[in-house]
């Protein structure tokens, strides 16, 4: 699956270029292949998600994005979006939700995630697709850029997101196929993890401790109000 879904984003890419070196056709042109290119993408990154969906929040969010560009798929292959007009603002919004997505998982994963070159490059094909699909409601005002052109520039942007998908998908082999070595390297793997849940859930456990002792040493409410009245009587009785 992890070859399925690079191969699936390097056909994105492919598809943006193509679209780009040919501006200047209309829509309707490239609608056949541009459909049954986002239908396969889609119904990949839905595969994609019985692999992954152990990791809750990025699963959840690739199985949002797949349905969304499947569902695409099949609006441009009924011919459902015919309108050039029409066309760059579906599709802009199309990179948002995928934009938001990748931010999404970002901020959920900041705590427990190395800022390594992955989280930069998640965080820049986050941050492109969210600029590209805000400024296809600007285009005519802008630099009026044809329909093809920007549609090809979020596909080559989307691919780059597939391919990272694709890489990030491990592939587990079987226990029985394992050698002693990676299976040394697994349980190594598995205690380190562990290791760091262990510091995690004891620094919460510091915080919740905190938390009650500061509880304990609050003031209630009326003890609070009733604070100056009791100065003002100590004040007048001397």
């Amino acid at each position: 699956m992890k070859i399925i879904t690079v191969i699936a984003g390097i056909l994105l890419t492919v598809l943006g270029v193509f679209s780009v070196a040919n501006a200047g056709l209309s829509f309707l042109s490239l609608a056949f292949p541009i459909g049954v290119c986002l239908v396969l993408v889609g119904l990949v990154e839905c595969f994609v998600y019985k692999r992954i969906r152990e990791d809750v929040d990025a699963g959840h969010w690739v199985l949002i994005e797949g349905l969304t560009t499947f569902i695409l798929g099949v609006v441009v292959l009924t011919g459902r979006l015919a309108a050039d007009i029409a066309v760059p603002v579906v599709f802009g919004m199309w990179s948002i939700v995928s934009g938001i997505r990748g931010f999404t998982v970002l901020a959920f994963e900041t705590d427990t995630r190395e800022k390594n070159i992955d989280f930069y490059w998640a965080l820049c094909v986050s941050g492109l697709n969210l600029a590209v699909g805000i400024y296809t409601f600007f285009n005519s005002s802008l630099l009026q850029l044809s329909v093809l052109m920007i549609l090809g520039i979020c596909f080559v942007v989307q691919g780059a997101n597939v391919i990272k998908i694709g890489f990030d998908i491990v592939y587990n082999k079987p226990d029985l196929i394992k050698t002693r070595d990676e299976k040394i390297a697994e349980a190594e793997e598995a205690a380190k993890e562990a290791h760091k849940e262990a510091k995690k859930a004891i620094k919460e456990a510091r915080e919740a401790r905190k938390a009650v002792r500061e509880a304990e040493e609050a003031k209630e409410f009326h003890e609070i109000i009733a604070e100056p009245s009791e100065e003002n009587g100590a004040e007048k009785s001397s």
